[in-house]
């Protein structure tokens, strides 16, 4: 399938044009961008040509699936332009700025008959694959309990990237989103209810949610919980995860884990364990017993994104809906739509109000 690039930043560059050349149904034909200095580096560094603006993109290449790689805020109408133009997409997350761009962007898709996806790639890297496919095997059980936390010392208002830093209180939308699509798809619902709070640390004069709480109450009892400390003066997280099922509690570190433990630890087996997972691990825990489960490779962004890329190509072939569709990217929309509302309000929001 022919492949446009919508943006030809770091997000094509460094995740989507790697990970085509690894799916043997992809076929990469070139970009567009504003700026000429990206176009003349892309050129220079892929060797695939490039143009000033989607229409010329469409016009001179033909792709099949056009991938939106710029800022947010661009996303939603590059997507109906494409679509109108009659190619699929492949949106980075997050996917567009409210749930009422994701309506139009799907309505869209609908009427010309073509399917939309997001890049939800955390879903496929190894280690949070495997805590998902984990989830109610016989030793395991069901999920009850479900809490993700990303722990960073890097403010918002301090973002080197500038579209970043232009939206510090959005941290929940930007970054979050990762945080609040896994939980989506471990427990393949949506939660009946959000309650949230966030603070901008100890400058209350500051609009910013450098720290985010959100708790979600899914059906049957079940609950989960999001933490983001974007002012952690300590060691920083990217994203662990901590997955309570019945039987067994599957546990998930990503961005790398080296650990070396000597000796004894409260409710933990003595002894000597190393742990070396320079791109995350997965491990499962009962009792006092400890078992990986999975390890990611260095470059988990390209492996997740190409995992993703090959299902999504295959679904389009077979004319179905792609995994991590619009339709779930929305759902991750109302979540964190709900969030900001019940910070402000301080009351709980009901899903189904949204």
């Amino acid at each position: 399938m022919r492949i446009g690039f919508a943006g030809l930043g770091w997000a094509a560059r460094g995740f989507h044009l790697p990970a085509a050349k690894r799916v043997a149904a992809a076929d990469p034909v070139g970009g567009f961008d504003a700026s000429a200095e990206q176009r003349a580096s892309w050129e220079r560094e892929t060797g695939l040509p490039s143009f000033a603006s989607l229409e010329e993109l469409l016009e001179r290449l033909s792709p099949e699936l056009v991938v939106v790689a710029t800022p947010p805020d661009s996303h939603a109408q590059i997507c109906l332009d494409a679509l109108a133009a009659g190619t699929h997409v492949l949106c980075e997350k997050p996917f567009v700025a409210t749930v009422e761009e994701a309506d139009q962007v799907l309505a869209a898709a609908a009427a010309a008959g073509r399917r939309v996806a997001v890049n939800h790639e955390f879903r496929e890297k190894p280690i949070f694959k495997a805590v998902k496919e984990r989830i109610g095997a016989s030793d395991t059980g069901r999920l009850v309990f479900t809490q993700v936390w990303q722990l960073m010392n890097l403010a918002p208002w301090d973002e080197p990237v500038p579209w970043r830093a232009a939206m510090p209180n959005r941290t929940l939308f930007e970054g979050g989103v990762h945080l609040v699509d896994l939980l989506l798809h471990l427990h393949e619902t949506l939660p009946a209810g959000v309650y949230a709070r966030h603070s901008s640390g100890l400058d209350a004069a500051r609009d910013a949610d450098a720290i985010h709480l959100v708790t979600l109450d899914f059906p049957d009892g079940r609950l989960a919980q999001i933490t983001i400390d974007r002012l952690c003066p300590a060691g920083t997280r990217y994203v662990e995860l901590r997955a309570d099922c019945e039987r067994a509690s599957l546990r998930a570190s990503h961005g790398g884990r080296a650990l070396l433990r000597v000796g004894a630890k409260r409710a933990q087996k003595s002894g000597i364990r190393i742990d070396y997972a320079p791109g995350g691990l997965a491990w499962m825990e009962r009792g006092r017993t400890r078992t990986t489960l999975a390890k990611n490779p260095r470059d988990d962004g390209v492996h997740g994104t190409a995992r993703l890329l090959e299902q999504i190509l295959r679904a389009l072939e077979e004319g179905r809906d792609p995994p991590s569709n619009g339709r779930e990217a929305r759902d991750g929309l109302r979540v964190i739509e709900a969030a900001y509302r019940s910070a402000v309000t301080g009351d709980r929001v009901a899903l189904d109000a949204c």
